[in-house]
């Protein structure tokens, strides 16, 4: 009997350490809305969510590099493209670009929403980011010679 009431006092003691105060998350929902609105953060995907297949999880280092001069995008490509890339072993979605337009607008709701469009080196991607302020998003590319592709992952 004591061994149960001993493993109980430990369970709700490890409980109460884990939970995160209302100030806590205040904090963090600070930290999290000035990484946007400085327009400097990074979108870590975590699942690829191709037009014509499954989810795919990923768990390799791909990411979306948001700066207020450069868009740097490392980003796994799986769909029905309706031209080759050149050079053809550019299979992804990989680019460094300084020539984009950046929206960002703030929704009723608290998320964000980020439109992103590069014009660079005769490559035309638009990129929508749908940030929620729990730190996920939602990354949509839109390709003129691909199928769109979804991403959804994290911001750090």
């Amino acid at each position: 009997m004591r061994t149960f009431f001993s493993l109980i006092l430990i369970a709700l003691f490890t409980i109460s350490c884990k939970t995160i105060t209302d100030q806590q998350k205040t904090e963090i929902a600070n930290q999290f809305r000035n990484k946007i609105e400085s327009s400097e953060y990074s979108f870590i995907p975590q699942t690829a969510l191709p037009m014509g297949g499954q989810s795919i999880s990923l768990n390799y280092s791909y990411s979306l590099k948001v700066s207020k001069d450069t868009i740097n995008a490392y980003l796994p490509y799986y769909g029905r493209a309706y031209t080759a890339p050149s050079p053809s072993e550019e299979g992804g979605i990989k680019f460094i670009s300084t020539d984009f337009k950046y929206n960002l607008s703030k929704e009723k709701n608290g998320s964000w929403d980020a439109t992103i469009d590069i014009a660079d080196n005769q490559k035309r991607y638009k990129l929508i980011l749908k940030l929620s302020d729990s730190g996920y998003a939602t990354l949509s590319v839109q390709d003129n010679n691909r199928q769109p592709i979804s991403f959804y992952g994290k911001i750090e």
